[in-house]
């Protein structure tokens, strides 16, 4: 069986097997080339639907040291633009789970959010019953539903 022709991808230098090659032609691999579209998409998409550039997100990512406004966990995805939908203006980067759950509940109203803190803070069963730990139990194993046949 013969060994399949080779040639260096011109962005990544790896000596690829033909088939990593969209064509006869082609220069850069297509590893290569889904990197670049993926990054050219989302910086196309921030840019039309938020009306910033892929430097602006980058910047505010940084001023952000690089993790979620709210939670300042670091994500291993990208994160979500933030803006207001009444005035459309651009707050941050959130992670999924703050910009879709936390700021959703909260109907984006700030008063909501304070008085979430100050439930957590002081919770108002403490004032009426005292501590009370619930006790820890393992939860039941899962288990599996079948399939109807």
């Amino acid at each position: 069986m013969p060994t399949p022709a080779r040639r260096p991808c011109a962005k990544c230098g790896r000596n690829r097997a033909e088939k990593f090659f969209k064509s006869a032609r082609g220069r850069v691999c297509v590893t290569c080339q889904r990197a670049r579209t993926r990054t050219t998409s989302h910086a196309n998409r921030i840019q039309a639907t938020y009306n910033i550039t892929a430097d602006e997100y980058a910047a505010i990512l940084a001023a952000q040291d690089g993790a979620c406004a709210i939670c300042q966990q670091t994500r291993s995805y990208r994160l979500n633009v933030d803006h207001c939908h009444a005035s459309g203006q651009v707050r941050g980067l959130l992670c999924r789970l703050c910009n879709g759950r936390l700021l959703t509940a909260a109907r984006d109203r700030p008063e909501v959010l304070r008085r979430a803190a100050d439930y957590l803070e002081s919770p108002p069963a403490l004032a009426v019953v005292g501590e009370r730990i619930v006790p820890v139990t393992e939860p039941a194993p899962r288990r599996r539903r079948r399939r109807a046949a």
